[in-house]
């Protein structure tokens, strides 16, 4: 009787509709691609930090301003990015960001030793990644039926894993076959020539052409996907809105025609506001509180700490036994761990929804964060005053551990769920706009705490695993009191969201 009444809860699909889902989860792929040009990126900058200050003579200080610089130009890139969208598209936002990290890419590896004309191109380079972050998850929203959303949009979180990773597999490699600097030399390796298909360059200018690679993979696909059937509507498009319409649903023209009515209709304001403003109250004085919790998710994501846990992965392992030379193994261990956390949060987050996953999440950061501060902060110190746990194994394993559920605990909720609600929580009418400050509030925090990190652990790692435990521990009760369920939601009915 059982097996009856769940059969007849499971949805039928015409098989239009079954090659539309299809359709819709290559789309996905498409613009999660952004994730992956994101560790083809990272994995440059890693390898050509040393090459950099080999050429320019550059200050360890202006060394970590231009590596960090592009963070802060991300900022300008998600702030132009969704309010633009509203003007041009989806599409083409997706596009111009393809075309600079192409431009930029190129234009790195003829830098000679500029540090000027380094900064020059990673400015254009934080616009597209600024701009290519920002607008995936709006787009995939309003490109992807209501029940797959969840699962779609965390794809570009899936992207950003394995990219970090393979890409930095790339990194290595490019730098470990160049030729080995001269015994006494000060040359880094990444500043070493490498030939490749007859052409000679140094490790670190194949790095960057690599990117640009990427970038028009990227380029290429973006040209094939549709543009976004809302943003079609919102510029009076009907006729291409339904034609997206029916590649990503399936739905014949009845349903289409009553589909965009719901979408024509969600468009409608009280007030003439336009831009930015319909981001505020009726009053005009104050922004409405769906945006204010849009905010403060993107900013929380960051403040719990986990890309200044990514960026010094390898300090934090060696407080717990491992070697620099051992590098390869915790990168192993941690994107094993990041790859089965996201795999299990893109199976649940349409099955059991949004806040109980972050709910989770955020418990399960505190208690980690906790136990891994604890530690830190009662284990034997070193001769520079930093934690010392090689006689101390068992402890090193809780740690370990820990930390690795604090990894797992980020990269299954807040992770990508951040991104999914900032995606679909948003009426149409403020999605562009509304995605564009709360894309600005978390790289703006991404950029904080990747420079305030090497602060804070020099004076205490346990005391700033405490702070980034109070973080998540804020998170969760916000969570709790504050964020919406928005699961199986259609897009048209987010506007019950807003006050």
């Amino acid at each position: 009787m059982s097996s009856v009444s769940v059969e007849s809860a499971k949805p039928t699909y015409t098989p239009a509709e079954h090659a539309a889902r299809r359709y819709s989860v290559w789309v996905a792929v498409v613009a999660s691609l952004s994730g992956l040009m994101f560790g083809w990126d990272s994995m440059a900058l890693n390898v050509v930090k040393n090459a950099l200050q080999y050429h320019t003579k550059a200050s360890n200080g202006l060394i970590g301003f231009a590596i960090a610089f592009g963070v802060l130009t991300a900022v300008l890139g998600a702030f132009i990015a969704g309010r633009l969208s509203d003007k041009i598209g989806r599409k083409p936002i997706m596009i111009i960001a393809a075309v600079l990290f192409i431009i930029s890419s190129i234009g790195i590896v003829f830098i000679g030793n500029s540090m000027g004309m380094f900064l020059f191109w990673r400015f254009w380079s934080g616009i597209a990644m600024g701009s290519a972050m920002t607008i995936a998850p709006a787009y995939i929203s309003e490109t992807a039926p209501a029940d797959l959303r969840g699962m779609l949009v965390s794809l570009r979180q899936f992207f950003i894993i394995i990219g970090l990773f393979v890409c930095g597999l790339l990194g290595n490699w490019l730098v470990g076959s160049a030729d080995v600097p001269a015994k006494g030399s000060t040359m880094p390796q990444s500043a070493s020539g490498l030939t490749l298909m007859g052409i000679r360059l140094e490790a670190w200018q194949w790095a960057f052409l690599s990117v640009a690679i990427g970038g028009i993979i990227y380029f290429i696909t973006s040209l094939l996907v549709p543009e976004s059937p809302r943003y079609l509507v919102l510029a009076g498009k009907i006729d291409e809105a339904k034609t997206s319409l029916a590649k990503t649903t399936g739905e014949d023209s009845d349903e289409l025609d009553a589909r965009i009515a719901g979408i024509q209709n969600s468009l409608k304001s009280d007030t003439k506001r336009s831009g930015f403003k319909v981001l505020l109250t009726k009053s005009g004085h104050n922004l409405q509180k769906v945006v204010w919790i849009g905010v403060a998710l993107a900013a929380l994501q960051q403040f719990v700490g986990i890309n200044a846990i990514f960026y010094y992965s390898t300090t934090i392992f060696a407080t717990v036994g491992f070697g620099e030379q051992q590098a390869l193994q915790q990168t192993l261990i941690l994107t094993g761990v990041k790859v089965c956390a996201i795999i299990l949060g893109m199976i649940l987050i349409d099955r059991i929804g949004r806040r109980p996953l972050m709910i989770f999440g955020s418990a399960a950061m505190v208690v980690s964060l906790a136990a891994v501060a604890s530690i830190m902060l009662t284990a034997p110190k070193a001769a520079d005053g930093s934690p010392d746990l090689a006689d101390h194994p068992v402890l090193g394993v809780i740690a370990l551990i820990a930390l690795c559920l604090y990894v797992f605990s980020y990269a299954g909720t807040w992770g990508p769920i951040m991104w999914v609600l900032v995606g679909e929580m948003f009426s149409n009418k403020m999605r562009g706009a509304a995605t564009s400050i709360a894309g600005s509030a978390e790289w703006m925090a991404n950029f904080i705490v990747t420079l305030s990190f090497p602060v804070l652990a020099a004076w205490s790692i346990g005391t700033t695993y405490i702070i980034y435990g109070i973080m998540a521990l804020i998170g969760l009760f916000f969570v709790i009191k504050l964020v919406p369920e928005t699961k199986n939601l259609e897009l048209e009915d987010m506007d019950k969201l807003e006050n």
